[in-house]
C-alpha cells in the first residue's frame, strides 16, 4: 500500500466528517463505481426473476440476504482507485470470482446480521484477514469506529425506503390526467406485474443508495487506520524527508541538536500524568497506546539480535509510560461557572412576578390540603360490624327482554283458534309458543333464560321433560313457529285447529285458579 499515492487527503476526522469523505470518493469515481456495481447486481436481479418464476415475491428478499457480496466490487474499484491504481475491465472480472468466494458462507450466515458490515468489510476483503486474526485486528480498530457505522447503516436503511417511495411518487405525478390510475394500485403487489414493479423501484432505490454505504463504510475505516497508525505524520515525514534530501547531513546534524536541547529542558511527563479532557484526544492516547504495544510484540517476535536487544529494553518498567486511566466525573463539577450576567429592571420585574406565583401556587396547594382534611374529619363515623344481608328475591322467569312469565290459561287454544279466524296466523302461533313457554317454566320447571332462541328452549326441553306426548307437542309447535314467523309459510287450517284443540290437553289450568 502506496501512502505517497493516495488520492485523498489522510488526516484524523470526526465519524461524520469521514463518511462525507466517502460520499466525495464516490462522486469523484462514479463510473468505474456504478459499473462494478451493476455489473454483479443487475445480472443477479434478473437471474432471480427468471429462478423464482410466479413467486416473484421472494426477490427483493433473496436481493437483501445477498448485500454482503453486492458491496464487494464497489469497495475493490474504490479500494485501489484511492492508492491510484483503478482497476480496467479485464482485471475486474478476472479477479471478481476471488472477491465473492472469499468467506461467501460466513458473510451470508452468521456476520449477515451486523450491523457495522460497511466497517468491517475492509478488514476481510481488502486485508485478507479470517478467523482470529480478523477477530484481533477488529478488536483494534475498537469502539469509536463501529457505533457510526452501525448508524450509518439505520440512516441508509431509512434513505433506501424513502428513495423508494419517492421515485413511486414521482411515476405517480408524471401519469398523464387520462389515465385512471390511483396512488395506492401503484403499491399493490396482488398482482404479478404489480410485484414486477415494485421490485424494479426497490432495485433502483438500493442502487443508488447502496454505493454510498460501501463508501461511507471505508472511509470510516480509512479515518480509523489514520488514527492509529498516524497516516498523516507519516506522509508528512515522506514530504520533509523529500524536501530535505539535498541537505540532509545538515538537517539531521540540527535535529539531533535541537531535540538534545529541548529533551534536557523540558521534564518527562508521561500519559498517566495528563488529564484529557476531550473524547478525540483519550481516543488519540488510547491509539497510540495500542500502537505501541503492537510494536513492542513485534519486537518480541523478530529474529535479529538487535530488535531483540530494543525489545528487552522496552520492557522495562520505567520505560513503560503509556499507561491509561479512566475514571467517571460529574459534568457539572468540572465545568467552570460562568460569570453572572448583569440584571436589567425588566429581569428584575420577571423575578418577582415568577416568585409571586410560585408563592400562590403553593398557597393554593396548602388551602386545598386543609379544606380536604377538614371535610375528612367532619364525616360521620360508620359504625363497624357485620353487614346485613339483603333477602335475595328471585326474578320472574322472563320470556324476551321485558316480557315476565304469567300462569297460562286453559282458555288460550280458544283465543289462539279466534286470532286465526280473524286472519291473524302468525299472532294465534305466537300466542300458543309464549303460553307454551310460561307452561314450562311454571309447571314443569324449565327456565326460560333471556334471549334463548328456538332451538335452546326445545333443548331445555328435552333435557327436562319426562313427557313424551308433552315434548313431541311442543317440537310440532316450535316448529310450526319458525316457519310461520321467519319463513312466514303458516300451517294449514287443520293443522292449526289440532294445535288449539291440543294444547289444554297438556296445558292445563290449576285447581284453585280462575280461568
Amino acid at each position: 500500500m502506496r501512502l505517497d499515492a493516495v488520492a485523498a487527503e489522510l488526516r484524523p476526522r470526526n465519524p461524520w466528517e469521514a463518511t462525507d469523505l466517502g460520499a466525495v470518493m464516490l462522486r469523484h469515481w462514479p463510473g468505474p463505481v456504478y459499473r462494478a456495481w451493476f455489473a454483479l447486481a443487475l445480472p443477479l436481479f434478473l437471474l432471480l426473476h427468471l429462478l423464482c418464476w410466479g413467486h416473484w415475491w421472494l426477490v427483493p428478499w433473496l436481493l437483501w440476504w445477498l448485500k454482503p457480496l453486492l458491496d464487494r466490487p464497489p469497495l475493490y474499484v474504490l479500494g485501489h482507485a484511492l492508492f491510484g491504481d483503478t482497476p480496467d475491465r479485464r482485471r475486474f472480472w478476472r479477479e471478481l470470482p476471488g472477491l465473492l468466494r472469499r468467506q461467501a458462507l460466513a458473510a451470508l450466515t452468521w456476520r449477515r446480521f451486523d450491523l457495522a458490515r460497511s466497517f468491517h468489510l475492509p478488514v476481510t476483503q481488502l486485508e485478507g484477514l479470517a478467523g482470529k486474526a480478523r477477530r484481533q485486528r477488529l478488536r483494534d480498530l475498537g469502539q469509536p469506529g463501529r457505533g457510526p457505522a452501525v448508524w450509518l447503516t439505520v440512516i441508509c436503511a431509512h434513505l433506501e425506503i424513502g428513495l423508494d417511495l419517492a421515485l413511486v411518487a414521482l411515476t405517480w405525478m408524471l401519469i398523464p390526467d387520462f389515465v385512471d390510475l390511483e396512488w395506492y394500485e401503484l403499491l399493490d403487489d396482488s398482482e404479478p406485474w404489480g410485484q414486477l414493479w415494485l421490485n424494479a423501484v426497490g432495485f433502483c432505490g438500493m442502487s443508488l443508495v447502496e454505493p454510498f454505504y460501501v463508501a461511507a463504510g471505508f472511509a470510516l475505516y480509512l479515518n480509523r487506520r489514520t488514527w492509529l497508525e498516524a497516516w498523516d505524520l507519516e506522509l508528512g515525514f515522506r514530504r520533509l524527508a523529500a524536501r530535505l534530501a539535498p541537505a540532509r547531513p545538515v538537517a539531521v546534524v540540527v535535529g539531533l541538536v535541537l531535540g538534545a536541547a529541548l529533551w534536557a529542558s523540558q521534564p518527562t511527563v508521561g500519559f498517566a500524568d495528563v488529564v484529557l479532557d476531550d473524547d478525540w484526544e483519550m481516543d488519540m492516547v488510547k491509539m497510540r497506546c495500542a500502537q505501541s504495544r503492537a510494536r513492542m510484540a513485534e519486537l518480541a517476535e523478530a529474529t535479529d539480535p538487535v530488535r531483540q536487544a530494543l525489545a528487552e529494553t522496552l520492557r522495562d518498567p520505567e520505560l513503560r509510560t503509556c499507561v491509561t486511566q479512566e475514571r467517571w466525573r460529574w459534568r457539572e463539577r468540572d465545568q467552570p461557572e460562568p460569570p453572572p450576567e448583569p440584571r436589567t429592571s425588566a429581569d428584575t420585574l420577571a423575578h418577582w412576578f415568577a416568585l409571586g406565583v410560585e408563592y400562590a401556587l403553593w398557597f393554593a396547594l396548602g388551602l386545598v390540603v386543609a379544606v380536604a382534611g377538614w371535610r375528612l374529619w367532619r364525616l360521620p363515623t360508620i359504625p363497624r360490624g357485620p353487614r346485613p344481608r339483603r333477602a335475595r328475591v328471585k326474578p320472574a322467569p322472563l320470556l324476551g327482554r321485558d316480557d315476565p312469565v304469567a300462569p297460562p290459561d286453559a282458555a288460550l287454544g280458544e283465543v289462539a283458534w279466534r286470532l286465526w279466524t280473524a286472519g291473524q296466523p302468525r299472532e294465534a302461533m305466537r300466542t300458543l309458543y309464549r303460553g307454551s313457554l310460561a307452561g314450562l317454566a311454571i309447571h314443569h320447571g324449565v327456565p326460560v333464560a333471556v334471549g334463548a332462541t328456538e332451538e335452546d328452549c326445545l333443548r331445555l326441553a328435552a333435557a327436562r321433560l319426562g313427557d313424551s306426548e308433552l315434548l313431541e307437542f311442543f317440537r310440532r309447535l316450535t316448529r310450526v313457529w319458525q316457519a310461520t314467523a321467519y319463513a312466514h309459510r303458516p300451517p294449514n287450517a287443520t293443522g292449526a285447529r289440532a294445535l288449539c284443540v291440543e294444547w289444554p290437553r297438556h296445558f292445563p289450568t290449576p285447581a284453585g285458579s280462575s280461568p
